[in-house]
């Protein structure tokens, strides 16, 4: 290859034009996810967060640098104008709240996301002790939200100008992004997971269904079929490794997103992982999937506006056919 057609290739693999709606459909997935995932924990606010809690805020600011957010920084301005702790912690859940459900309408959709991020930075950060990997992968759904476009396409104000335009496109660039996130993620996870023995020989498999704490149905027939867990637990490696070549070729793609996407059902269904589980599960959907995500926006949206337009023939018949 010469140099312009190495530079053809590089312009079309980072700039060739995608429809917009996969943002559309990120922005207001990830918002979703988030509202969904904080009202579960609306009974236990007071028990993972404030001075009342669990763990005590003392304790957990211990672990914390100056610079990051956390629930005090809110509570002590709400005591200098005589707000309570528990008022102050709830009215920041609500307006958490608020933020996501804008970011989901495409209301300043930048703003709102940025705004996101440090609230669940506030909240991730003041009760990490009970804070998992979920979270993790939620920050850095929020970050994409606040870097790319999200709100040129699909925003409530769009829609009811012009509806819903998946002809608009953008740069697949930013999809290319979160595919170099994906990639080092399960890459250097399954890394460190074959430099151990635990998940060779199955160990691992037999452990994650048999934690009490994660306990959803019954594995222990799996004890009579030892080979099963050494197969599962090679498996999950294959996977992890093999990630960044599988799933950047186009032939073992759809076969890989599948087998991805089955594992993190798995993780859901064995171990009630489900908020972990959704999340991967959508983050690679459109990381990888966004070909069958804009294909079904685009079928969904069209048939909508069919539809539309067939019920508001009559009346457009009725009154041109009305006397003058």
């Amino acid at each position: 290859m010469n140099k312009l057609q190495i530079r053809t290739a590089l312009d079309q693999f980072f700039f060739a034009p995608v429809s917009g709606s996969i943002l559309a459909f990120f922005r207001v997935a990830v918002a979703l996810f988030c509202m969904a995932k904080f009202l579960s924990f609306r009974g236990d606010i007071l028990n993972m967060f404030g001075s009342y809690g669990f763990v005590r805020t003392e304790i957990t600011e211990i672990l914390l640098s100056d610079f990051k957010p956390r629930l005090s920084w809110f509570t002590d301005a709400g005591a200098t104008i005589g707000m309570g702790e528990v008022a102050a912690i709830y009215t920041l859940y609500v307006l958490f709240l608020l933020v996501l459900v804008a970011l989901a309408l495409g209301i300043q959709s930048r703003l709102m996301a940025i705004l996101a991020l440090f609230l669940h930075l506030t909240f991730f950060n003041s009760g990490r002790m009970f804070m998992y990997g979920v979270d993790y992968f939620t920050t850095s759904a929020l970050f994409y939200c606040a870097l790319f476009p999200v709100g040129n396409f699909g925003t409530l104000r769009q829609i009811r100008k012009r509806g819903f335009d998946t002809t608009l496109t953008m740069p697949v660039i930013y999809l290319r992004t979160l595919q170099g996130h994906l990639c080092l993620v399960y890459f250097f996870g399954g890394i460190g997971k074959a430099l151990g023995n635990h998940w060779w020989n199955g160990e691992a498999i037999w452990r994650a269904v048999s934690i009490p704490g994660f306990y959803q149905i019954d594995m222990s027939w799996l004890a009579s079929v030892p080979w099963l867990s050494l197969v599962l637990g090679v498996g999950v490696l294959l996977l992890e490794c093999g990630y960044p070549l599988f799933m950047n070729i186009r032939k073992t793609r759809p076969l890989f997103l599948v087998l991805i996407i089955t594992m993190h059902a798995g993780i859901g269904i064995v171990m009630g992982l489900w908020y972990f589980a959704i999340l991967m599960i959508l983050l690679n959907g459109v990381g990888y999937g966004y070909p069958w995500i804009i294909q079904w926006l685009t079928r969904f949206t069209s048939r909508k506006a069919s539809l539309l337009t067939v019920s508001s023939a009559p009346e457009k018949s009725k009154v041109a056919s009305s006397p003058q």
